[in-house]
């Protein structure tokens, strides 16, 4: 059965890339593409004499706007990938409830980092919540310039179901790429009461990069079932915290992936704070992957 990437289109230059990020994933996997853009309208304005457009005025304009974008997007994929299948809908709704419905059965969805507005984003604030929330498939966030298609992929790695399931994925999307992961483990030697002592602080990091080295092999061992075997996967525990380490090996990674290391709807709705350091500071398109039980 064939699988489903699914692109969030605003006709901003990032959901550009967006678009072209999925187009060149699909042609590795032989996914469809499915291409959505949402559009919301606001009532009807009478407010010290200025008269906001009607309601009806509204739609037609953002229907006519929403079906154009979605045009041009899916005759940008014929051009460069005529063997895609590509559909396109344009749907009233909330960008991130139209999105976190349509994941339903889809191997991915993909979004631009900002979207129309400059300062709006698709997977800033509250959108970016609710989408890590609902979504019930991994999320990529593509951001400026043309997204990378050599180069490692980086996945941050700990002792959670959140880190083991980012491996997986991230060795799956290796198998596809043809390239090699890189599991990023953190640890961190911040105890002051070791701090006066040095040779207490270099037995202290050695057990515990062999304790993080650990966690990277426990993590593989549980993700056999991905066949890790085809994917040369190189451990790294570097000094720090998560967020730094993982940025640190990612200058010329082609995927970013991190866990939403989210439990229930009130953590989830919160994005952990490591995948919002990562999205914030990243130049690389960046997978948020949750667990695959929700």
């Amino acid at each position: 059965m064939t699988g489903r990437i699914v692109v969030g289109i605003d006709g901003s230059p990032q959901s550009g890339n967006a678009l072209d990020w999925a187009v060149a994933r699909a042609r590795l996997g032989g996914e469809d593409l499915e291409l959505l853009h949402a559009y919301t309208f606001s009532p009807p304005v009478d407010f010290f004499g200025y008269h906001g457009a009607a309601a009806g005025e509204q739609v037609t304009w953002l229907m006519e706007f929403s079906e154009e974008v979605l045009a041009a997007a899916a005759a940008h994929v014929r051009e460069v990938a005529p063997e895609l299948t590509c559909t396109w809908t344009s749907k009233l709704g909330p960008p991130a409830a139209v999105l976190a419905e349509a994941s339903e059965g889809a191997e991915a969805v993909v979004v631009g980092r900002r979207g129309l507005g400059g300062a709006a984003s698709v997977l800033m604030g509250s959108v970016s919540n609710r989408l890590t929330v609902e979504s019930k498939c991994p999320v990529v966030v593509v951001g400026d310039g043309a997204p990378p298609t050599s180069g490692p992929i980086v996945v941050g790695v700990d002792d959670s179901p959140f880190g083991t399931n980012a491996l997986r994925y991230a060795l799956a999307e290796a198998g596809v790429r043809k390239t090699r992961v890189r599991a990023v483990v953190a640890y961190d030697l911040t105890n002051r009461a070791m701090q006066g002592d040095p040779e207490l602080v270099d037995r202290a990091r050695a057990g515990v990069e062999a304790e993080a080295e650990g966690t990277i092999t426990r993590a593989l061992a549980e993700v056999q079932g991905t066949d890790p075997a085809s994917v040369d996967v190189d451990g790294v525990a570097v000094e720090g915290t998560a967020a730094e380490a993982i940025l640190l090996h990612a200058e010329y990674a082609q995927l970013i992936v991190v866990g939403t290391h989210g439990k229930g709807f009130v953590r989830r709705a919160l994005l952990g704070s490591v995948s919002r350091q990562i999205l914030d500071a990243a130049d690389r398109p960046v997978a948020i992957v949750d667990l695959p039980d929700r």
